[in-house]
């Protein structure tokens, strides 16, 4: 069983890592593979594997189907369907979750299914989980930021069956076709949430309380979730073992103490299978007003395993309790591999299986502390594999954070959720004493998580590092009494010092990131790093934080030395802010301290230049006491090694064609990153661009570009974009194209 559901899991990890679907009719094979392994039982291991590849292929074409056509894109739909998720109001828009019943497009309909994730930009209606809605919407495929490090949104969309991205349109107005027509049990968590905010209107733990009754993490803000990550607690708040096992055990011990209270029916069944089947209800019904997150679901089912087992006075081992839980979970959602809380719930809970099994008992307080520090090993290659980083606190953070929420904060907030039917009077002050403990306990992860060295980030290890990393905390985690134990230890050394590349004396290497419609770009060069631009910081996107930041820890650089902040517009500095908080750059060149006031700049002007590491760095524009404004002040910047970047920022017509009579064929250069708008002949003509870069999509004057016999590329279609020459040759490495996965639709060609 146990070999058996890792042999599923990883069927289906290589059917996730396909670029392209296989016939969906292999898929009715899965009920002879299921034969073959049960009667032939050498060829059981196979089996499971190749039943996991053709569950997760049979389960991904209703996905599939539900992707919005191309020629939809941006046109007035007329859709009705159900809202479908907790609405979260924001600024200035609601954002919800829709199931679709119909959608069209005139008088056509058209064949989609699946859920749209939409934003309704103010004023917007009081929205109500499972309401019946007709809208007009326009709708867009969805699409994420796809560079090295940073979070894969599409992915994330695939996993969740959002099928499309839209708005919702002001014209025709929207019409309420049915209040309430689906959704019961989440209405109920909605009336929840709304009861916690009510009560708790000023309390800044208002989100963590919620998140904790009923798994909605939405109002959680992002301060909170920085000292979450920080001191390693972030599961605190995510409905999993912890929380269902204690709705289980409260229920379990109340009813053992007072089932002899009812003396006919304790002499009729006994009081251990009673307590196991409500204990087991108890805890669904929570599991169920949580969510059912995927650390709920694998939670549940542990429970019910070990439980049933307890009523039917049997032994299961724990190790097969958490097989049957992974089995469990994937045929029900065969995508849950592709989320990150899988693999750290399954992990946790393998090394507290692991940390326990052998052990001779200790002091409590030594027993919690070496758990503790076992489970903050074993996760060591997930946390540097996914977010490039080492909560050297989380052990101390947790010593105190778990008993202390198990006994105060979650009882205290599901308690207050129970008495919300019987007085708001009582749940009101059952909430204010749980965001009391919870305040005492935020004072401490507060402290721990503003210690500089509470977290180190480093460079995101390759995957062939794990064949040594795996068994050697399999070594190093063992029971006492192993002799060499700490030869577990050299196995980890791969895994925390990877093999880093980095660029030869006068080579450049250059990445264009993908930041949507902005700028972001990173020169490298021996022992040196530019950034030119952030990118922009709008609705959901922040740049800094979750484009430029990932990626320069994942290439494990911990200094930027040079950021040139081209001109003052949200599209090239909208990150800037959090990549100052996060990297703090020795030197800032803006084009004006006056439009741009970061502390200690330096202005960008012509003839300004250095040298790194044999390469040299030339500012052409602007000159000093210009009288340019907004785009034609942009700073731009030539680098010149082995081979040639010229970053122009958005300059105009009038300023490139000064700067092809100055400079000639000195503007000359490999790869161009183009401004959005047309160029003059004469400047093409000097730079003489093998590459033309775009930051978005390709706009329309790209097509100016061709008749120069140069390569075209956007960030839109291939995502991220690096020059690494290699053997002298200039190659690009388009990161969606390297990562291509079955999901993603291919871009539209101009």
């Amino acid at each position: 069983m146990r070999l058996g559901a890792i042999a599923l899991l990883c069927g289906m990890l290589l059917f996730h890592n396909l670029a392209e679907v296989p016939d969906r009719h292999w898929a009715w094979a899965l009920p002879g593979v299921l034969a073959l392994g049960y009667y032939v039982p050498c060829l059981r291991l196979p089996a499971w594997g190749l039943a996991g590849f053709l569950w997760a292929l049979w389960r991904s074409e209703p996905l599939l189907l539900s992707q919005l056509p191309l020629e939809l894109e941006a046109a007035d739909l007329r859709v009705t369907g159900w809202v479908a998720s907790i609405p979260l109001k924001q600024q200035r828009s609601t954002r919800f979750l829709l199931t679709v019943a119909t959608l069209q497009q005139g008088d056509d309909a058209i064949s989609f299914q699946g859920q749209l994730r939409l934003n309704w930009y103010d004023p917007s209606p009081p929205l109500q989980i499972g309401d019946y809605w007709e809208l007009t919407v326009r709708l867009r495929r969805p699409h994420g930021p796809a560079n090295p490090g940073g979070f894969d949104q599409e992915q994330w969309l695939y996993s969740t069956g959002v099928a499309a991205l839209g708005q919702v349109r002001a014209h025709p107005p929207a019409r309420l076709l049915q209040p309430a027509a689906r959704y019961p049990l989440d209405r109920f968590r909605q009336r929840l949430a709304a009861g916690f905010a009510r009560l708790l209107p000023d309390s800044p733990y208002v989100g963590i309380l919620t998140a904790l009754a009923i798994g909605d993490q939405q109002g959680i803000p992002q301060r909170q979730w920085d000292i979450f990550t920080r001191t390693g607690t972030g599961h605190l708040i995510s409905v999993s073992g912890l929380h269902v096992g204690l709705v289980a055990g409260l229920v379990f011990g109340l009813i053992r103490r007072s089932w002899g209270w009812l003396p006919a029916p304790a002499q009729r069944w006994p009081v251990s299978k009673v307590a196991a089947l409500l204990a087991l209800l108890a805890a669904g019904v929570y599991s169920l007003l949580s969510g059912l997150s995927l650390p709920t679901q694998r939670s549940w089912v542990m429970l019910a395993v070990a439980l049933l087992a307890l009523f039917a006075q049997r032994a299961v081992v724990p190790s097969r309790i958490l097989a049957m839980a992974l089995v469990a979970v994937l045929i029900g959602d065969p995508t849950a591999p592709l989320s990150y809380g899988f693999w750290l719930s399954f992990g946790a809970v393998a090394a507290i299986f692991y940390a326990v099994s052998g052990r001779r008992l200790q002091a409590p307080l030594r027993e919690w502390l070496d758990l503790q520090l076992a489970i903050t090993l074993a996760l060591l290659p997930l946390t540097l594999l996914l977010f490039h980083q080492i909560p050297l606190l989380s052990p101390l953070a947790n010593l105190v954070a778990i008993p202390w929420t198990t006994v105060t904060v979650v009882p205290l907030t599901l308690a207050a959720a129970l008495a919300g039917g019987i007085s708001s009077t009582l749940e009101g002050w059952l909430l204010q004493l749980a965001a009391l403990t919870l305040d005492w306990l935020w004072r401490f992860l507060v402290w721990l998580g503003t210690l500089p060295w509470a977290l180190i980030y480093w460079p995101a290890p390759p995957l062939w590092t794990l064949i040594f990393a795996l068994p050697g905390l399999l070594w190093l985690l063992a029971p006492r009494g192993l002799p060499a134990r700490w030869l577990g230890g050299v196995l980890l050394l791969p895994l925390l010092f990877p093999p880093t590349l980095e660029p030869a004396p006068g080579e450049v290497w250059f990445t264009l990131l993908d930041v949507d419609q902005g700028l972001a770009a990173v020169v490298r060069t021996a022992r040196h790093v530019l950034i030119y631009d952030t990118g922009p910081r709008r609705g959901g996107l922040d740049a800094g934080r979750q484009v430029l930041a990932p990626y320069l820890r994942q290439e494990g650089i911990r200094q930027v030395d040079t950021l040139i902040l081209s001109q003052a517009d949200n599209a090239h500095l909208g990150g800037a802010r959090s990549l100052l908080e996060q990297f703090k750059p020795l030197l800032v060149l803006t084009p004006s301290t006056q439009e741009i006031p970061v502390e200690g700049a330096e202005p960008c002007q012509a003839w300004r230049e250095w040298t790194w590491d044999e390469v040299r760095f030339q500012v052409l524009h602007p000159p000093a006491g210009n009288t340019f404004g907004g785009a034609d002040h942009s700073c731009v910047l030539l680098v010149s090694g082995k081979q040639r970047v010229l970053l122009p920022g958005a300059i105009g017509a009038p300023v490139a064609t000064v700067l092809a009579q100055n400079y000639g064929a000195g503007l000359a250069a490999e790869i161009l990153v183009a401004p959005r708008h047309e160029l003059p002949p004469a400047f093409i003509a000097a730079v003489k661009p093998r590459y033309v870069l775009f930051a978005g999509d390709r706009p329309k004057p790209a097509a100016a570009y061709r008749d120069s016999g140069t390569v075209i590329l956007d960030t839109a279609s291939g995502g991220s974009i690096s020059f690494r020459p290699r053997n002298g040759e200039l190659q690009p490495e388009l990161y969606r194209q390297q990562r291509r996965r079955y999901w993603q639709l291919p871009a539209e060609e101009p």
